[in-house]
């Protein structure tokens, strides 16, 4: 199970040692600002118990740019070599991104018409999307919880780095994978369903009328 984690992570991840944390003896699966980043994701979508259910603007867009800006400006400032970043700072950015990000997912996938034949997501979509709408399915106040909701589990992962219980590797590194087969690599296939599924109902309904 250790090498296909692996295995996975380098799908979608470097795994430089000197950015990724390690737990339980061994290197997560991804590097530190990806862990906090797909653990994010999987954190964000508990923000979908505080959405608004008649509103139908996305969630508010200062609140997801305040969240999302840091870890753009800290991989962004790196990359040109303006500055070296550090593995806790990798984690707190990626898990704030992650968070903000999910319910804005969530949100796009309601634009897909056919997204709502799927029950499961059915009932988290929101009932209409007006993207100029003010009326923000998730609010500020909601995404203000989230900050803290990726400030405690910054420190909650950060207590479980360097520590040689195997139980807080498989603890971390499990999420992990569940995020990254769920947005890589299953989610893209159900989009590109769901689009053909659209197009496939375009055409019935052309050749019907024609």
């Amino acid at each position: 199970m250790f090498f296909l984690f692996n295995f996975i992570g380098r799908l979608v991840c470097h795994q430089l040692p000197e950015r990724t944390l390690l737990a339980g003896g061994y290197y997560l699966p991804v590097c530190a600002r990806d862990t906090g980043a797909y653990i994010g994701l999987l954190l964000g979508y508990s923000l979908l118990a505080l959405r608004r259910r008649e509103a139908s603007g996305p969630p508010n867009l200062w609140a997801t740019l305040f969240m999302v800006m840091p870890m753009i400006v800290d991989a962004g400032t790196q990359w040109i070599g303006l500055r070296a970043s550090t593995n806790e700072l990798r984690l707190l950015t990626g898990l704030l991104f992650g968070i903000a990000l999910a319910p804005l997912l969530v949100y796009v996938l309601s634009i897909v018409p056919t997204s709502r034949r799927v029950p499961i997501l059915r009932s988290f979509l929101p009932k209409t999307t007006e993207l100029d709408s003010r009326n923000h399915w998730l609010s500020q106040k909601a995404l203000g919880i989230g900050s803290l909701v990726a400030v405690a589990s910054f420190f909650i992962i950060n207590s479980a780095v360097g520590s040689v219980n195997s139980v807080f590797y498989w603890s971390l590194s499990s999420p992990i994978i569940i995020s990254v087969t769920w947005h890589i690599f299953l989610l893209p296939i159900l989009l590109i369903t769901l689009f053909l599924i659209s197009l496939r109902n375009k055409e019935m309904l052309a050749i019907a009328y024609s």
